[in-house]
């Protein structure tokens, strides 16, 4: 254990004592996150949303047909109020539309009905979206209504969760964090591994006391102690820069975001046993890692209007599943039932990452 301490202590130094590595490390995540974080700008669209009809009447009920015969939204019908709720919570719709009882009363005597309408606004794009095709479906609904009396004035008040100021910096920052930690853990250590490789001290490692594991272990460790360097510092920079929220558990932020930087070290460790130079690691983290997890974890482009076959790869891309917790914990402050699925996904990936390198990582040379 000592011989195994000692090595940790001076893979620490090492990285310390590379003032080009320390660079890359620490600065490039401050400059990506304020640079992003001020200029990132996008519009999403997405149109999953629920329908809660108290009324159950004709004309309620040819409102839900007009919402689901269009191309604009995906209709779940809840049959209460929590259930709707919970579907809003679980991040499964992005809108709960609630049609009073007075609803066809009120219209067909052209007085003013309102309907109520929940929007997730932790995308605020997706909720200024959703907001606009609602209001435009209604008034084209009435305009086709069979309803004889005088068109009522449909009036939609919306109630906005999670992010009522639809700040879009509250979607860019939780991408961002993946997007930095990738960088740390992946890029860096995929590159450390494999300059071992190339200068041949690796094999000097292996002919040393210690055992394999703890070289492996010894050479993680400390990328994985200043990831979570980075995360206080993002996270000071989300809180205090941005302004971001923290609805939920600080502690399970914490706890999932070491698991996403043991996820990606196990990916960077699993690079560096296949990549034979330093210039192909970094092409294959570079090209294979840093752009999809910028286009593919939902961050820019919702993953949704995403062709088929594209939603397809981003199942296996582990920032989707990240960004995705950072959401719940950050902004909505769901409960553990409401990831938990998630967090498995990231658990399966990092176990199955880790097989993988230690089964591919070669403790004897030719």
């Amino acid at each position: 254990m000592k011989n195994f301490l000692v090595f940790v202590h001076k893979e620490l130094l090492h990285i310390i004592r590379d003032p080009k590595s320390l660079m890359i490390m620490i600065l490039l995540p401050l400059i990506e996150i304020l640079l992003f974080g001020f200029v990132l700008r996008f519009e999403i669209n997405s149109a999953n949303i629920a329908v809660y009809d108290i009324a159950k009447q004709e004309l309620s009920t040819q409102l839900i047909h007009r919402l689901e015969g269009g191309k604009r939204f995906k209709i779940t019908v809840a049959n209460s109020m929590p259930e709707a709720e919970n579907l809003l919570i679980a991040g499964k719709v992005k809108a709960v539309l609630c049609i009073g009882e007075d609803f066809e009363q009120k219209a067909r005597e052209g007085r003013e009905s309102s309907l109520q309408l929940l929007l997730d606004a932790s995308d605020p794009n997706i909720a200024s979206t959703i907001e606009t095709y609602i209001s435009a479906t209604l008034a084209d609904f009435w305009a086709d209504s069979i309803v004889s009396a005088p068109a009522p004035l449909l009036k939609v008040e919306p109630l906005l969760y999670y992010n009522p100021l639809l700040k879009s910096v509250y979607v860019t920052i939780p991408g961002l964090i993946s997007v930095v930690l990738m960088l740390i853990c992946a890029l860096m250590t995929s590159i450390s591994l494999t300059r071992e490789n190339e200068t041949g001290t690796m094999k000097v490692l292996l002919i040393s006391p210690l055992k394999p594991l703890q070289i492996i272990i010894g050479k993680l460790v400390p990328y994985l102690m200043v990831s979570m360097v980075n995360v206080g510092i993002i996270l000071t920079l989300a809180f205090t820069v941005f302004q971001m929220p923290l609805a939920g558990s600080l502690i399970m932020l914490i706890l999932v975001s070491l698991l996403y930087s043991l996820c990606a070290l196990a990916l960077g460790f699993l690079i560096s046993t296949r990549a034979k130079t330093q210039q192909l690691a970094m092409m294959i983290s570079l090209a294979g890692l840093m752009l999809p997890t910028t286009m593919l974890s939902g961050m820019i482009y919702p993953i949704k209007n995403m062709p088929l076959w594209l939603q397809g790869i981003t199942m296996f891309m582990p920032a989707r599943w990240f960004v995705n917790i950072l959401k719940h914990i950050m902004l909505k402050a769901s409960p553990f039932s409401a990831y938990a699925d998630d967090v498995a996904i990231l658990l399966l990936m990092t176990a199955t990452l880790t097989l993988l390198s230690l089964k591919s990582f070669k403790i004897r040379f030719k």
